[in-house]
């Protein structure tokens, strides 16, 4: 492994310890995912980070369940292979052998370790699948940001009191963007890209 990769794997795996008002990314927390809590300067600096953190882990899982496939496949030949010699040497008439005869053979001869190799399988799959469900929900989490901005931006744009700035002409802050507001802005962006 060159240099440049090793310090880029290293560095990955380190990406956990980065945090969201003190919510590591290795603890999973949901709150990571909502862009409602902490501040929006906060989720946009630590979404590359998590993507490329998650995103590892994805991959490592990935690797991890293609390699434990490719075990059992060759432990399943290999198997299979004695299983016909068995029933072979149990015939005189090799052609009367049929692959279902083979393959109960097999069955029967290494029901518990198949039952080993099925449960370290679905457990790689599990742990594949769940890192993949995060994954792709830090991916929704960037348009979340993207929407959420827009939306801001949108209210800044259309409110009156607040077009010359961030406050109206008494000093006082912007109000809040009402639920019901966000939805009539998404609602129209919608429609508008519907249009287009």
């Amino acid at each position: 492994m060159s240099e440049v990769m090793k310090n880029i794997a290293e560095t990955c795996g380190k990406l956990g310890d980065v945090q969201l008002s003190g919510v590591k990314l290795e603890s999973a927390n949901s709150a990571l995912l909502d862009v409602t809590q902490f501040s929006l300067d906060q989720h946009v600096a630590m979404q590359p980070a998590a993507i490329a953190y998650y995103g590892s882990l994805k991959k490592e899982a990935a690797r991890k369940l293609a390699a434990l496939e490719r075990s059992y496949d060759r432990w399943q030949k290999k198997k299979y292979a004695e299983a016909r010699v068995a029933v072979e040497s149990g015939t005189s008439v090799k052609s009367g052998i049929k692959v279902e005869d083979v393959k109960a053979r097999f069955i029967v001869d290494n029901e518990l370790e198949i039952n080993k190799w099925d449960s370290q399988i679905d457990k790689a799959q599990f742990e594949y699948d769940t890192i993949d469900v995060w994954y792709e929900a830090w991916k929704q989490k960037s348009f979340s940001i993207r929407e959420t901005v827009a939306i801001d931006e949108d209210e800044r744009h259309s409110s009156p009191s607040i077009r010359g700035g961030d406050f109206d002409r008494s000093g006082n802050s912007p109000p809040a963007i009402k639920e019901g507001k966000i939805r009539e802005i998404i609602r129209k962006r919608r429609e508008a890209q519907e249009r287009k």
